[in-house]
Order: C-alpha cells, then structure tokens, then sequence
C-alpha cells in the first residue's frame, strides 16, 4: 500500500488530490494539523476514485492552541466506472482552549452502486474524565494533557 504523509504546523494550507487511477490502487494519507500559533490552518484534501477495486484511507488528525483556526475539507468521490471501491475519510480535531476552533466537512461524491464509502469527522475538547483518570493515578494535569494529545495523534504522528 502507497502512504503519503503530510504536517501543517504553521498557519497556511495545503491543497491535496490523490487519483485512484489504475485498477487495484490502494493509498493511505496520513496527515497532521499542528496548530499552536494563531492563525488559519487549511486543508482541502480529494481522494477521486476513476478505476475499478481501488482502496482508500485519508486520516487527518489535528491539535488547535492560543487562538488558531483549523479547516479541514475533505471530498471522497467515486466516478461511474469505479466499481468494488473501498474509501473512507476520517478527520478529527481536538481544541486545547476556549480561543481556537475548527470545522471539519466531509463529503461524498459517488456515482456507482457498487461501492463501500464513509467518512467521519469530530471537535472536540480533552476529555474531563480521562483527565480525572488520570490525575488519580498521580500524573500531573499538563503530563495528563501532553499523554491524551500523543494518544489521539498516534496513528498519524509518524509525519514528520
């Protein structure tokens, strides 16, 4: 399987098409959003299925602090000849504070029946009760953060 890795760790954008263009590809996008200075972070990311029995995974996770803004677009589409597709579109982001924010919208494309695709897409803030878990286990309150914030990028953090 191809995998491409990307970071955006300062404010700017980055802007991904991934062709699924001969029969039997199958890629995996991995990506990270760093956002710990202000600003806006974008990314606009399109798996386009054209062949038939293709796979695909696009995975972005990202992390916003101090006042950034993160926007994540991402597209599955499926053309009328990509029969027996597999894809799906994951993108998830965790707010450290009350200043940052972020949208994450998926959409699905898909002109042929014959397929399997999904997406999924959160914000959200650290869990008050993992952080409680935690601290009863003697782990200080930013040591607590620092292990939920690794755990949620973990299958994304090998970008480097």
């Amino acid at each position: 399987m191809n995998i491409k890795r990307f970071k955006l760790d300062k404010p700017g954008e980055i802007d991904l098409v991934i062709s699924f263009s001969t029969a039997g590809d199958e890629k995996k996008i991995l990506g990270v959003i760093s956002a710990m200075e202000p600003g806006e972070y974008k990314v606009k990311v399109v798996a386009d299925h054209v062949a038939t029995n293709t796979f695909g995974r696009v995975i972005i996770k990202g992390v916003a602090a101090n006042g950034a803004h993160i926007r994540i677009d991402g597209m599955v589409k499926i053309g009328r000849e990509a029969k027996k597709t597999d894809s799906f579109l994951e993108m998830r982001v965790l707010l450290l504070d009350k200043t940052s924010s972020a949208v994450a919208e998926p959409k699905l494309e898909i002109e042929n029946n014959d397929v399997k695709a999904s997406h999924a897409a959160t914000v959200g803030k650290i869990d008050e009760d993992q952080l409680f878990y935690l601290g009863s286990r003697g782990i200080e309150t930013e040591e607590a953060k620092k292990l939920i914030i690794d755990g949620f990028l973990k299958e994304v953090k090998g970008v480097k």
